[in-house]
């Protein structure tokens, strides 16, 4: 019995630094992974996407096209706040941010042309605004029954002076807005903003103005104007 125990104890010994040895493998493994990561990151690619196609068909084909989604969304949002960012930079530039002030938000109950009838009640001349704070025309008429009426900017009820960069045209609203009656060397570019009296957003000019008639007025198209199809209007108090 004693000389089979001490037989057996050089067979533990071995096993004990085998055991050593493979942990000593496994921890130098570990130890050198991101060095080796760094040093084969494209077949270290190749590897996870042979075993991520071996475990889900199709594995590699559907995360590059997530990946170029997620990119091509990345990209919009980056343009979107590129856009915004302009925007108000611009109506910061021409005091003409959301105006201040007390605004009342009223539904439209009715549209007839070239206006809508709103649920509020509204001062005769009282401004009228969109959701984003473009002007949009002026109320014509209080109803007395906490309802007014709106005539849209441009219309022949609502006429509407606008004003770019010191010059002073008429708004024109058809199938675009334009501003018309510009002196023919007013020099405008596209992305002057246009306001009008009060201050309020009519948007910007979407083009240089070019000749009109006899050639001593010009006109362009506007842009970033009222959304006359909204809802909801903000009519000032």
């Amino acid at each position: 019995m004693r000389g089979g125990l001490d037989l057996a104890r050089p067979r533990h010994r071995r096993r004990a630094r085998r055991v050593l040895l493979a942990l000593a493998l496994c921890a130098a493994l570990a130890a050198a992974l991101p060095r080796l990561a760094a040093a084969v990151p494209a077949g270290l690619g190749r590897l996870y996407a042979a075993v991520g196609d071996w475990c889900a068909p199709h594995y590699t084909a559907r995360l590059e096209e997530l990946q170029r989604q997620n990119a091509a969304l990345h990209a919009r949002l980056a343009q979107a706040g590129d856009a915004l960012a302009e925007n108000e930079a611009l109506r910061a530039l021409t005091g003409s941010a959301r105006a201040e002030g007390a605004w009342q938000p009223a539904a439209v109950t009715a549209r007839f042309a070239d206006g809508v009838t709103l649920a509020c009640a509204g001062a005769e001349g009282a401004a009228v605004l969109d959701a984003q704070g473009r002007y949009a025309g002026r109320v014509v008429r209080d109803n007395g029954n906490d309802t007014c009426d709106v005539a849209f900017a441009g219309s022949a009820q609502s006429p509407c002076a606008g004003l770019a960069g010191g010059h002073a045209g008429l708004l024109e609203r058809g199938a675009a807005w334009q501003l018309t009656g510009l002196p023919a060397d007013c020099a405008l570019g596209p992305g002057t903003p246009v306001t009008a009296p009060g201050g309020y957003w009519l948007g910007t000019l979407a083009e240089a103005p070019a000749p009109e008639g006899g050639g001593l007025t010009a006109r362009a198209a506007l842009t970033d104007t009222a959304a006359l199809d909204s809802t909801v209007f903000f009519v000032k108090l």
